[in-house]
């Protein structure tokens, strides 16, 4: 909220965008904190940015790095009737043909470790550099996973209600985390 008060931060909304994605893709922002979900979206899109990824900077504080990686989980019923075809399904899923096409569309970051090293990451495309950078953090440590457990994305909402309050000036930064957290205790009950 400091960069709004700034004048160095925008939500998309302000310029007429649903998401960081198609804020950048504007060139009226300079950055978006976003995943490789990114990467296709601008190459269909804004075909003639230039932009690059890099690593969140390190906490001043303590020297550790930040970030939240979003996965997407395959998950097999233990209740299925059918787990052997889930199974099938899960080996095509995560096979390293289907997670290369995942990689090189920009979809998500790949879920196996052998991809590390791939070809793709030493083309000369913002695509494939930038998912080097978010393979690389993630592989490095620089990430860290969040688990929505049974709340499913009730948890977010609180925290992000409060943001958006806060960036549109609606309430203080003071009174949003103060509902946020009243919020978030009564869900967690």
């Amino acid at each position: 909220t400091g960069l709004k008060e700034k004048g160095l931060g925008v939500m998309p909304a302000d310029i007429g965008q649903g998401w960081g994605g198609g804020a950048l893709s504007t060139e009226k922002v300079a950055a978006a904190l976003e995943g490789a979900w990114i990467l296709g979206f601008l190459r269909d899109e804004a075909p003639n940015l230039r932009y690059g990824a890099t690593l969140l900077p390190k906490n001043p504080g303590t020297g550790q790095p930040g970030n939240f990686i979003y996965t997407v989980a395959w998950g097999i019923n233990a209740n299925s009737k059918n787990k052997d075809a889930a199974f099938e399904v899960m080996e095509a899923l995560t096979s390293p043909a289907a997670q290369q096409w995942i990689l090189e569309r920009g979809l998500a970051i790949p879920s196996r470790k052998a991809l590390a090293d791939n070809p793709y990451f030493e083309k000369d495309t913002p695509e494939a550099q930038a998912n080097k950078i978010v393979f690389l953090g993630a592989s490095a440590g620089y990430v860290k996973p969040f688990k929505f457990r049974e709340y499913g994305d009730k948890w977010m909402s609180p925290i992000n209600v409060a943001l958006s309050e806060v960036m549109s000036g609606q309430k203080t930064v003071d009174e949003a985390l103060e509902l946020a957290q009243e919020q978030l205790d009564e869900l967690l009950k």
